[in-house]
């Protein structure tokens, strides 16, 4: 694979593009041989084909630019029509004489890409030219472009644009963002190229998670669809989530670190990540997700009562919780599963449900209504600050 810059409209590229590109592709794992090419950087080259064309009275001068004579084109080639056998959409034909003649150099004397791309497509030894639908309006032009500087024709492939919800055309009003825009959201880039992969093309045995490689083994032309692509956010953040929890753990940590705004130490990062996890669907969402294990939020004394419980009940068990974590061997406080069956004692030697012991546990422990196991966030947060949140909710509690 080649990185091509198409950079020849000075006034429209920037180094600022070039970087983001190769940012991205680079975040994406997407490798390329040798350096970036820069179409700029040939102008030399495509020279040398301008001035056949322009010698043999295919191309000539006005306004300032330099525009391909098209009849005289098709009149030298003997044609009357262009057409290609799409590898996706079939034969297409356009008419000859509908073809008007187009500039290949602007006034400024920039090669404009319908030339640079058809010689650099000729010299690199392209044989398969895959892009957007938007594009074949585009390729009788370079067609005729080939076959008038006597180069041999690639295939073409046009797969479906991506588009928005809506079924539009994807834009920055519909939801259309750069690559880089992803990382900053918590996109992991095994993620994103997954999903791409997955617009308008169906795997065999419809295989949802593929790695790089294994797409490179399933791709087929032949199994693109014709019809647009949605772009489906719901199904980006679903992935996203299978990918947070099923990549190796050092991984995922080593993406996530960009995104921990606060510091805390390693241990707890770890520790942190782990009773997260399951409910992250971006990496952006540790942050608001480990608040609580920072700073206990102030809550209501009402909602360490279970609905299914009763005051009596809450303040027993959350009594039984703290004299039972606080007699606790060192090494319960060591596993997750210990200290399950600490609390899980607690309901079966007194009478009690799980509602009375394992949500007001919850609760005082985080100060949340919904977050992890009363077991988890234990583990994470350590004896000393388990047991002075517990002893708090009491203190709470016994005020009702």
């Amino acid at each position: 694979m080649y990185l091509r810059i198409e950079d020849t409209d000075r006034k429209r590229s920037q180094k600022i593009y070039e970087k983001d590109i190769i940012t991205g592709l680079k975040w994406l794992g997407i490798k390329w041989e040798g350096d970036v090419i820069r179409q700029f950087e040939r102008r030399k080259e495509y020279r040398r084909y301008i001035d056949r064309l322009m010698e043999y009275g295919f191309a000539y001068k006005a306004d300032g630019a330099i525009w391909l004579n098209v009849e005289a084109a098709l009149t030298g080639k003997k044609l009357s029509i262009i057409e290609f056998d799409d590898l996706i959409r079939g034969k297409i034909s356009f008419p000859g004489h509908k073809i008007k003649d187009f500039v290949i150099v602007a006034s400024n004397g920039s090669p404009l890409f319908l030339l640079t791309n058809v010689i650099d497509d000729y010299l690199m030894g392209v044989t398969h030219i895959i892009r957007g639908e938007d594009h074949i309006s585009n390729t009788p032009r370079q067609i005729l472009l080939f076959k008038t500087l006597g180069m041999d024709l690639p295939k073409y492939a046009h797969i479906p644009l991506i588009l928005a919800p809506d079924r539009s055309k994807m834009s920055k009003r519909a939801g259309a963002v750069s690559l880089l825009e992803y990382r900053k959201n918590g996109i992991l880039p095994e993620t994103l190229v997954n999903f791409l992969f997955l617009l308008g093309f169906h795997p065999k045995n419809d295989k949802e998670f593929l790695t790089l490689s294994e797409m490179a083994q399933e791709f087929d032309l032949k199994r693109v669809q014709k019809a647009g692509a949605i772009f489906d956010e719901t199904k980006l953040l679903s992935i996203n989530s299978w990918y947070i929890r099923n990549l190796p753990k050092d991984k995922v940590l080593d993406y996530l670190k960009e995104f921990v705004k606060v510091k805390i130490s390693k241990q707890k990062f770890k520790k942190y990540f782990a009773i997260t996890r399951d409910r992250m669907e971006r990496l952006t969402d540790f942050q608001d997700r480990v608040k609580f294990l920072e700073k206990l939020p102030d809550y209501s004394s009402e909602l360490l009562i279970f609905k299914k419980s009763t005051l009596k009940d809450t303040k027993y068990a959350l009594n039984l919780v703290y004299i039972r974590l606080r007699k606790a061997q060192a090494g319960a406080w060591k596993r997750e599963d210990l200290i399950k069956k600490e609390l899980e004692q607690v309901v079966a030697e007194n009478n009690l449900s799980n509602g009375d012991v394992f949500w007001s546990a919850r609760v005082a422990l985080s100060g949340l209504s919904a977050s992890p196991q009363p077991s988890e966030i234990a583990w994470a947060l350590g004896r000393e600050e388990s047991l002075e949140r517990i002893k708090r909710a009491i203190g709470k509690i016994i005020k009702i």
